[in-house]
C-alpha cells in the first residue's frame, strides 16, 4: 500500500503533501497517509526523521508487521547544542541584547571551551557534573605565555555558559556553593605623588592625554572617540556619545552622558585645539582616525618617570619584554586612570550618585567598587583617625562625669584603650 507523507498547517486540520527539498521548520506536524487512515506522527520530529517514519510504514504494510514508532525528542532538545550555541551568539540573545565586539567575543570563547570539555549531544543531556568536569577543565589551560589562566577568567567562563544554560531553562544544575572561586581584588587608584611626577615627564601632548582622562573618567573607547564639537567650553562639559556612522563605535550600554570639566582642564584643551584645529577628533592619529593606542602614551612617560613596578612582562614589537626596560607595566592601565577619577571626586566631597552618573553606571554597586579606601598613612586619614579619636575621648569624658558619685569619679583607662565598659558602641 502507498504511504504518502503531509504536513498540517499551522493552527488547522488541513494537511497538504510535503515536498522533497524543502527546508520544514522546526515544531512542523507530519502526517502518514494510507487508503483511507491518517496518522499524525509525534511532535518535533525534522523532515528526515519523517520520512524515514514514511518508508518503515510502507515496509510494515507490505510485510505484515508493525512498523516501530519513531520517538519524539524533548522539546528543547529538537537541535544540537551546536545549533543552539550558534543561535545564541548570532540571532538569539547577542542580537537581542545587542551585544558589543567583546562581549560576543568572550561568550563565543567560554561556549567554545564547553563544548571542547562536553562531549553530549543534546540539551536536555547536560547536568550538573558536564559543569563541574568544565570548571575542572578550564583549571588546566593556559595562557599564551605558558601561565594557568587566572581564577577571575575560569569564573567569567563558567558564568557565560551557565548564562546560555538558564536562557534554555537549564537552571540551577550546580549550588552556588560549587562555582569558581576567586579573590577580589583590592581596589586601587593612583595616589598624588605618583600622578604629578607622571606629569612631570610628559611632553605637552603626553599631558594631553594624561590630564584629560585624569580629569573626566572616561573608558579608552570614550576617549578616543571625543570630537571638538562635543566640548562645550562655555559650561565646561563633554558630551559622550554613540558615533556609529562616522566610526562604527558606540557608547557602553548606551551610557550616553554629559560631563562637566575644571576650568583647568577645560583652558589646557582650548590650548590643545589651538595646535590642532578643526572639527574632528581631540585625540587622533596621522590618518585622522581615533588613535586606540592612547595607552602606549601612558606607559611610555610612566617608563621615563622611573614609576614601573619592574616585576612584570609583558609584549613589545612582538617580544616578551620586562616592565623595567620597556612601556609594558601592567601597573599602568586607563581603567585605573577612572577609577583614580572617581575616587579624588569621592575624596573632594562629591556624591556617590553624582559619581555614578558621571561613570556612566547603571548599578550603584559597581560605582562603589570603583572608589578606593583611604590610603592609611595619607595626611587627610590621619586627621580623620585623630578626630575620630577626639570623639571617643569627649563621650569617655561625658560618661565619666554622668556616673560621679559619693565614692569618687570612675578612673579612666589608659589612652587609646576602647575596651572601656560601660561606653556604647557608635
Amino acid at each position: 500500500m502507498k504511504v504518502t507523507l503531509y504536513i498540517r498547517e499551522h493552527g488547522t486540520r488541513r494537511c497538504r503533501k510535503a515536498k522533497p527539498g524543502r527546508n520544514y521548520p522546526m515544531g512542523t506536524i507530519y502526517v502518514l497517509r494510507y487508503g483511507s487512515t491518517w496518522e499524525t506522527l509525534p511532535a518535533n520530529l525534522n523532515f528526515t526523521e519523517a520520512t524515514t517514519a514514511k518508508m518503515q510504514k510502507e515496509i510494515a504494510l507490505f510485510t505484515g508487521k508493525e512498523a516501530p514508532v519513531p520517538k519524539s525528542k524533548p522539546k528543547n532538545d529538537v537541535r544540537t547544542l551546536d545549533i543552539l550555541i550558534d543561535i545564541y551568539l548570532t540571532t538569539g540573545r547577542a542580537a537581542e541584547k545587542n551585544w558589543r565586539k567583546h562581549t560576543l567575543q568572550c561568550y563565543t570563547l567560554a561556549l567554545k571551551l564547553f563544548r571542547q570539555s562536553c562531549t553530549k549531544t543534546y540539551l536536555h543531556e547536560i547536568d550538573g557534573d558536564d559543569l563541574r568536569r568544565f570548571k575542572v577543565y578550564l583549571r588546566t589551560l593556559k595562557t599564551s605565555t605558558g601561565k594557568k589562566i587566572d581564577d577571575r577568567t575560569v569564573y567569567n567562563h563558567f558564568n557565560n555558559v551557565v548564562s546560555f544554560l538558564n536562557a534554555h531553562g537549564k537552571r540551577d544544575l550546580v549550588p552556588q556553593s560549587e562555582w569558581p572561586k576567586y579573590e577580589e581584588k583590592k581596589v586601587v587608584c593612583y595616589d598624588e605623588d605618583t600622578m604629578s611626577r607622571l606629569l612631570q615627564f610628559a611632553d605637552e601632548d603626553e599631558r594631553d592625554v594624561l590630564e584629560f582622562f585624569l580629569g573626566v573618567g572616561f573608558r579608552n573607547g570614550e576617549g578616543t572617540h571625543v570630537e571638538w564639537r562635543d566640548i562645550d567650553f562655555k559650561n565646561r562639559e563633554i558630551h559622550t556619545y554613540s558615533k556609529l556612522e562616522r566610526y562604527g563605535w558606540e557608547v557602553k550600554d548606551t551610557e550616553q552622558r554629559i560631563i562637566g570639566i575644571s576650568d583647568r582642564l577645560a583652558e589646557r584643551l582650548q590650548a590643545r585645539h589651538k595646535r590642532h584645529l578643526g572639527d574632528g577628533l581631540v585625540f587622533a592619529n596621522t590618518k585622522g582616525n581615533p588613535d586606540t593606542h592612547l595607552l602606549r602614551v601612558i606607559k611610555r612617560v610612566a617608563l621615563r618617570a622611573g614609576l614601573n613596578c619592574g616585576h612584570c612582562v609583558g609584549t613589545y614589537e612582538r617580544k616578551r619584554v620586562p616592565c623595567s626596560t620597556h612601556p609594558v607595566c601592567k601597573k599602568w592601565i586607563l581603567h585605573t586612570m577612572r577609577k583614580t577619577w572617581a575616587t579624588f571626586q569621592a575624596r573632594s566631597g562629591a556624591s556617590v550618585p553624582t559619581i555614578q552618573a558621571d561613570l556612566g553606571h547603571s548599578s550603584l554597586v559597581t560605582t562603589l567598587k570603583y572608589l578606593a579606601a583611604e590610603d592609611r598613612r595619607s595626611a587627610q586619614r590621619g586627621a580623620q583617625i585623630n578626630a575620630a579619636d577626639a570623639r571617643v575621648r569627649q563621650h569617655i569624658a561625658q560618661s565619666t562625669t554622668s556616673h560621679t558619685n559619693h565614692k569618687g569619679p570612675v578612673l579612666l583607662p589608659p589612652s587609646g584603650s576602647l575596651a572601656i565598659s560601660g561606653v556604647q558602641a557608635f
